[in-house]
């Protein structure tokens, strides 16, 4: 999976460095998600994050060059710090407004899609477990929220309370690129990149629009929220 998804990143970078006349550095940070594939997310992660860019901007516009870079840089990548994930998801811990941010991440090894239809219990199993979790460690949260490429797909919005699937809508306001939001969509669940999805992302590439570069994926992130108490009400 890295070489590939690292090699799309860097592509639509180099597109996006040019389109919008930035350095490639610049473009890298604002468009793709290397820190977090890094694991240099955070004030832990600046320095070498900054060595990173350093090394890029060396070697660009160099592909085979920044691509080894990337992968060197991956190969080292420190360990992440323990996060409790349940199963396929995991959650951000409440903000100072109670918010409770979640997210879908299949682990490896899988023998098949977690999304398709003979995996919905173990999945609301998970997400039972979880919000069991949440339920006692975190009396503060007020409400759940999710955004992702993934409220685009039947199989995935299944899974949660009606009211929480009444409120997709498409994300308002600027995109972040340096997450899977969006660059997710990109991968199966094997964590392989899909061909035709590839061919998809750089086809639309000519048409970027420097100010919206994430309108160019085939699928455009959508937010959902609801109170929490609808998830505890069907999960706990």
């Amino acid at each position: 999976m890295p070489s590939a998804y690292f090699s799309l990143q860097l592509t639509f970078a180099a597109h996006y460095a040019i389109a919008a006349g930035v350095p490639f550095d610049v473009a890298v940070a604002r468009c793709t998600n290397l820190r977090r594939r890094l694991h240099l997310w955070g004030p832990s992660g600046a320095e070498q994050w900054a060595i990173f860019l350093a090394e890029l901007r060396k070697v660009s516009p160099d592909q085979a060059a920044l691509l080894s870079t990337t992968l060197k840089f991956h190969e080292a990548r420190p360990p992440l710090a323990p996060a409790p994930t349940f199963g396929c998801f995991s959650y951000d811990s409440p903000t100072a407004a109670g918010v409770l941010r979640v997210h879908f991440m299949p682990p490896e090894g899988l023998a098949a899609s977690p999304l398709a239809a003979v995996a919905v219990d173990a999945l609301r199993h998970e997400l039972r477990a979880m919000f069991q979790h949440v339920r006692s460690a975190h009396l503060e949260a007020r409400s759940v929220m999710g955004v992702s490429w993934l409220y685009n797909l039947q199989a995935y919005t299944r899974l949660f309370p009606q009211v929480f699937v009444e409120s997709i809508q498409p994300v308002s306001g600027p995109l972040h690129l340096n997450g899977s939001s969006t660059w997710g969509q990109v991968l199966d669940w094997r964590q392989q990149v899909k061909p035709a999805v590839r061919e998809e992302l750089l086809r639309r590439l000519v048409g970027m629009d420097t100010t919206a570069p994430w309108r160019v994926f085939p699928l455009q992130p959508q937010m959902a929220t609801c109170d929490v108490h609808a998830f505890h009400d069907l999960f706990t």
